[in-house]
């Protein structure tokens, strides 16, 4: 098959990982595969994702947009691209590249007739993000979510149509080996003695609600914890305000902005846990890559995170309602000084990952997808959708 797989931009990050694992795979598989981002290409210290397609010798393009201003102007070449390649199955990632690629569809030749498949990462918060994905899912054959809670919301406040969507969770590479590393957090500038660290790993924007972390949680948190440090692992729109909040917190030496880092996953085998404050996700990959060496976690229990980590106590361990502060703070605080219910957690989170979140296994499922002619989803006996479709629940 000629596949387009299409994205928002290729700086790293978790849908871009998955995006550029999904490529790598298809291409691997024997299908031609090429990538459009609507960004720019990245500055040359954030690549390793386009290494990683230049590697496998998937080809990429970029769009050169810049702004929101310059959206059309990306969409009329994505759209002249796509008639060029005349893929036979075209997918979207992210919010803009579903927009993007469904106009570009809906402008295309009648001799085109390739399926267009767009992916939903998260429950969009904002009205007019959920009325543009509603419109944008019109020409697409099947919306793929990243979790039944992200499905859910795509079908009861977005209004697609139920039949439209499908569940393909997030997957992780299991490492060889879940042994911590000996990193040491002195070479990211804490302090030789810094030796137990609380981890976030995340872009530093409203979303992941590290603003309201810092001041609502963090004084009590290290106050109670007094030989812990607290890193945080990012960049982003809030980076400058963090480092004024952080510096006028009680303990400020023992917060770090240490920015964005190319191997997050080595410093989370060196930290105790990961914590992540978030207001809203699908389902995170930092989570994924927590559970894959074996790391327990501290999250609100928001979109796609309770399927990660599964209802069972360790989960209840783990989550907590959505921003609760004070019980995120408890929570923090009780594994913190139980290092034998840290390890209990982290074996059951990579119990969860080994059984239920193979990268292998969730990249098959696109493929399983995209070769199913479209008559077939929806039947019993569905390849594309066993296992994935979603129901109400």
């Amino acid at each position: 098959m000629r596949i387009a797989l299409v994205i928002t931009e290729l700086h790293p990050g978790g849908a871009e990982k998955c995006f550029v694992n999904l490529a790598c795979y298809l291409h691997s598989r024997g299908h031609q595969v090429e990538v459009w981002q609507l960004w720019p290409d990245p500055p040359p210290e954030r690549r390793q994702l386009t290494q990683q397609l230049d590697e496998q010798g998937v080809v990429w393009h970029s769009g050169g947009a810049r702004s929101a201003g310059q959206f059309i102007r990306a969409t009329r070449w994505l759209r002249g691209e796509l008639i060029a390649f005349e893929p036979d199955v075209t997918q979207a990632f992210l919010f803009h590249a579903n927009v993007a690629t469904s106009l570009a569809h809906r402008r295309f030749p009648k001799r085109l007739s390739g399926r267009l498949f767009g992916g939903a990462r998260v429950a969009q918060p904002e009205r007019w993000r959920q009325r543009l994905q509603r419109w944008a899912a019109g020409p697409m054959e099947k919306l793929v979510c990243v979790s039944q809670s992200v499905a859910a919301h795509c079908h009861s406040v977005e209004k697609i149509p139920q039949d439209k969507l499908i569940v393909i969770p997030n997957g992780v590479e299991l490492p060889a080996t879940t042994t911590d590393n000996t990193v040491g957090w002195s070479s990211l500038g804490l302090p030789s003695d810094a030796r137990r660290v609380l981890l976030f790993v995340g872009r530093l924007t409203e979303q992941k609600g590290i603003v309201d972390f810092m001041s609502r949680a963090v004084p009590d948190l290290l106050a109670r914890l007094p030989e812990h440090h607290l890193v945080l692992m990012g960049d982003g729109e809030q980076s400058a305000q963090l480092r004024v909040t952080a510096q006028s917190l009680p303990f400020a030496s023992r917060i770090h902005l240490v920015g964005w880092q190319p191997q997050a996953i080595e410093w989370m085998r060196a930290a105790e846990l990961l914590v992540l404050p978030t207001r809203y996700e699908g389902m995170p990959n930092v989570i994924l890559e927590a559970m894959s060496v074996a790391k327990p976690v501290v999250s609100f229990a928001v979109n796609g995170v309770r399927e990660l980590l599964g209802n069972t106590d360790t989960a209840d361990v783990q989550c907590v309602e959505p921003l609760d502060w004070p019980a995120l703070v408890e929570a923090l605080v009780a594994l913190a000084r139980d290092t034998s219910l840290q390890v209990r957690c982290g074996q059951a989170n990579w119990s969860r990952a080994e059984q239920h979140f193979q990268l292998s296994d969730q990249l098959a499922r696109y493929e399983r997808l995209y070769e199913c002619p479209k008559a077939c989803h929806g039947s019993a006996t569905c390849r594309s959708s066993m296992y994935t479709t979603w129901t109400t629940q």
